[in-house]
């Protein structure tokens, strides 16, 4: 659904406009918009609608949902915010796994439904993976910034459906921790279990299996909440924290780095990929964060070109990474050049 109509339709359900005469007039809205942009797309270059198989061109997922009060099932073969959030259910063809999830595209909450970037991150870090397998597992350079290590430990924040989370399971990744705000918690148990993956979790709210081999723990975490920071935390020390596309408001762009903070030691390698919407919030998330860390970004051609080989994708995307202390020869006083780039901008 378009960003405008998003919001209109979370507004109408903060302040109460829930009427079903509204409800269906909005959801008729969106209906014909929809159809209308399908339409324009099979004019005038003759190039297929989103959705739609090209000759050669290779699906990225397999959609399926209801439209005009019919279930529908399709292919998508580019990378389309709308159709993509607008289904109930869709099964990601990655290179080398396939990852089904399930979703509401009438949440109230912006992690209820997946976004375009968590996509592109999962092609780069499979990338990588194939990348050392290709060399025999001897493709790892000590300074790149991921290294697919099986037994590192990854907490991902804001993992909303949990796409990245499961991704990450399934490329080896033994220790993966996924945290959302409560109301999404049931979710992205679900998607896990749907893969194939057992829940597992920390703080006690269900019960373990003996069995922790391909498992993901999924917590309820509230940025910035001391007891849920606690229940990370009792895992033991971070090797990877990320964020994807969580950068939104600047509001939350303080907790998120408060989060990070609290989380991160100097062992941890901190990394952040997000979209370029809100300009206000990406400048108050790093003048929180180069109080914190030392702060680099990535080239966009050193990740981009390896995952959107892929998967096209336009939008401004930035990659950082963060971390504590020292790094070998470069500690918090001493930026490198990406560090120094990044600070003046």
């Amino acid at each position: 659904m378009p960003a405008a109509l998003q919001t209109c339709s979370r507004s109408c359900r903060k302040t109460g406009f829930l009427e079903k005469g509204r409800i269906f007039l909005f959801d008729s809205f969106y209906f014909f918009f929809a159809m209308g942009r399908r339409a324009k797309g099979q004019q005038g270059n003759g190039s297929a609608a989103v959705g739609d198989d090209e000759p050669g061109q290779r699906s990225i997922a397999t959609i399926e949902g209801w439209e005009d009060g019919e279930y529908y099932q399709r292919a998508v073969t580019k990378l389309d915010r709308w159709e993509l959030q607008s289904a109930d259910r869709l099964t990601f063809h990655f290179n080398t796994t396939q990852v089904v999830l399930v979703q509401d595209p009438h949440s109230n909450h912006l992690g209820g439904y997946i976004w375009l970037t968590a996509i592109v991150f999962c092609t780069y870090l499979e990338s990588v993976l194939a990348s050392v397998n290709k060399k025999g597992g001897k493709g790892k350079k000590r300074h790149e910034w991921i290294h697919m290590d099986h037994g590192k430990r990854w907490v991902e924040l804001g993992s909303g459906v949990g796409l990245i989370g499961i991704m990450l399971a399934k490329l080896g990744i033994e220790n993966v921790i996924i945290t959302d705000i409560a109301d999404l918690v049931d979710i992205m148990e679900r998607n896990v279990e749907a893969n194939g993956l057992r829940v597992r979790s920390l703080s006690g709210r269900r019960k373990n299996d003996a069995e922790q081999d391909h498992s993901v723990v999924v917590e309820p975490l509230l940025w910035n909440d001391a007891e849920a920071i606690a229940h990370i935390q009792s895992a033991g020390p971070i090797d990877y924290l990320l964020a994807c596309d969580c950068i939104y408001s600047e509001a939350s762009a303080v907790d998120l780095v408060l989060t990070m903070d609290a989380l991160a030691t100097e062992s941890t390698s901190v990394i952040c990929v997000s979209e370029v919407r809100n300009e206000a919030a990406q400048e108050k998330f790093m003048e929180e964060a180069k109080e914190r860390f030392t702060v680099e970004e990535l080239a966009p051609h050193a990740w981009q070109d390896k995952a959107c080989s892929q998967t096209a994708f336009n939008e401004t995307l930035k990659m950082y990474r963060m971390f504590k202390g020292k790094r070998g020869k470069r500690s918090r006083g001493t930026p490198t050049a990406a560090a120094a780039a990044v600070a003046k901008s």
